[in-house]
């Protein structure tokens, strides 16, 4: 799990710390249009620094590029916002910075301490600015408009993609969660139907042994019969031969009946 939340999945092709190529995509694109804008907001920097204007632009590439790490560094990319806040410079880096470290898997204590940090600082910055743009005479407005620009500035900047990123945060870890509990009851059913299966084939065994008994004690008892009533035929035919006719015909029924009842069984064994 990074520490956005997402899945570490290295098998899917991502290139160092993504788990997917379409992350680290996304990233690059972020990071080149950051790094674009921190470099165009370096010329203007760069003069109020009384510094060489290409050392401001130079300056705002590297600081945009920061936002490539932002799944693997969250804290440092914020950090990264609030140190160039003076330079106002790094406005889309802001609020993906502040996204991200909203939807990570870090404790919400420094979450909402380095919120507060870049709510206090973009507070501090649009105050000053506000203000000498007013005493320069560029704003023609009251003094509540002072303190009613820095707090809707900065809570503009800064409430937005914090709530955002709690909301995918919470939202991400929800279906990470449904997703190993439905995991879970996949195995827990896939162990309950190899139990039922144990069972239907015990009591198969149990049926083939139930009525191999009894085809058993059924068919000995016939033979039993048949072997008792030979040998009175046998005993008897020279005296009696009407009893040992009967004695005959008596044993071939009992023959056909274990034949006849031997089928039945066999016919069960088969289904």
């Amino acid at each position: 799990m990074t520490t956005t939340g997402e899945d570490h999945v290295t098998a899917r092709g991502g290139p160092w710390w993504w788990g997917r190529r379409r992350s680290a995509v996304l990233d690059v694109g972020l990071a080149a249009v950051s790094a674009l804008e921190c470099g165009l907001e370096g010329v203007p920097f760069a003069r109020d620094a009384g510094i060489p204007v290409a050392v401001g632009v130079l300056f705002g590439l590297l600081v945009g590029s920061v936002l490539l790490v932002r799944r693997h560094w969250p804290v440092a990319v914020v950090l990264v916002v609030i140190a160039i806040t003076p330079a106002q410079m790094g406005f889309l880096m802001g609020l993906v910075g502040l996204y991200t470290l909203a939807a990570s898997e870090l404790p919400r204590r420094i979450i909402a301490s380095l919120a507060g940090m870049s709510l206090v600082g973009t507070f501090i910055v649009t105050l000053v600015r506000v203000r000498q743009d007013m005493v320069r005479g560029e704003l023609d407005l009251g003094d509540w408009f002072v303190p009613f620009a820095s707090v809707t500035t900065s809570l503009g900047l800064t409430a937005p993609p914090v709530l955002l990123g709690l909301y995918v945060g919470a939202r991400r870890r929800l279906m990470e969660s449904l997703r190993e509990r439905a995991d879970s009851l996949e195995r827990e059913l896939q162990l309950l139907a190899e139990r039922a299966e144990e069972r239907a084939e015990w009591a198969r065994n149990e049926e083939r042994t139930r009525i191999a008994r009894e085809m058993h004690d059924v068919v000995a008892h016939r033979v039993s019969l048949m072997v008792v009533h030979a040998a009175a035929l046998q005993a008897v035919a020279r005296k009696d031969p009407e009893k040992a006719v009967k004695n005959a015909a008596l044993v071939g029924d009992m023959g056909r009946q274990a034949l006849t009842e031997l089928r039945e069984m066999l016919g069960v064994l088969r289904s």
